[in-house]
């Protein structure tokens, strides 16, 4: 999927509902003229700096204001199409009026309502409205969808891939583990013992003492490491100073005290 900005993304939603299939062809005749088919005839690559930014958002949330106006005053079935329902949530995502009633652009200090939403909300494309901008600590982006996939990994006998899951990539990894493991005890095929990276054992220990209560299963895979400034540059106590002791329920901390209560699974 090719990333778009934000403005990008308005035209290409606009220039969407407009070539939408629901549409007769009549229909739209009036509504533009040959700056229209200009600025929405062709995909839109505009970059990240425009020519004349603040005069084009007006103008592509004008239009797309026109558009949704225009559809709805000619019936309500035509307003009901998958590329005119995103452009209509992208426009409240990126747009709102101000006192005055004027169209303006959302900004983290849009004045009287919140700025643009978080990103597990935001619509990134037009064509694909549940796609989701996800980050991987500093380094891995995307926009798209998170894939989870299980296999065997006996030492005599080669690897099979036994479930395939696909979740919105805003979705911490963990939440996957039950419906995973629901579906292989439905098909025979539940391990005593799953095998997963840190992104399923980091904050997820609902989980895995989910997984062993209902399915007997084991979940082992290793703890992120502590990115905290302490740890790294040795000062003062950081999380792994601390001794827990799972069994009885009890924290240790470096200079001897042992903690009164337990909170948690």
């Amino acid at each position: 999927m090719r990333d778009l900005t934000r403005l990008e993304l308005i035209t290409e939603a606009v220039r969407a509902a407009r070539r939408s299939r629901r549409h007769r062809r009549h229909l739209l005749d009036k509504l533009g003229d040959v700056d229209w088919g200009r600025r929405y005839g062709c995909p839109v690559r505009l970059g990240e700096n425009p020519i004349k930014p603040k005069t084009r958002i007006l103008a592509t949330g004008g239009d797309a204001v026109r558009l949704l106006e225009h559809l709805y005053r000619h019936g309500a079935d035509r307003t009901s199409g998958p590329c005119v329902q995103a452009l209509r949530q992208i426009m409240a995502q990126n747009y709102h009026r101000d006192a005055a009633g004027c169209l303006r652009w959302r900004t983290a200090e849009t004045e009287g309502g919140p700025g643009s939403p978080p990103s597990s909300r935001a619509i990134v494309s037009p064509y694909d409205p549940p796609v989701r901008y996800a980050r991987h600590g500093h380094i891995i982006s995307w926009k798209g969808f998170s894939a989870h996939l299980t296999e065997t990994c006996a030492p005599d006998s080669p690897n099979v891939i036994t479930d395939v899951v696909t979740t919105a990539c805003t979705t911490h990894d963990s939440q996957a583990l039950p419906g995973i493991h629901t579906r292989l005890r439905r098909r025979g095929l539940l391990s005593a013992e799953h095998l997963v990276d840190a992104g399923y054992t980091s904050h997820s220990l609902p989980h895995l003492e989910q997984a062993a209560r209902e399915h007997q299963v084991t979940v082992s895979g290793p703890l992120r490491s502590n990115p905290a400034r302490q740890h790294r540059r040795g000062e003062d106590f950081a999380r792994d100073d601390f001794h827990i002791d799972y069994d009885r329920r009890q924290v240790t901390c470096p200079q001897g005290q042992v903690s009164q209560g337990w909170h948690g699974p």
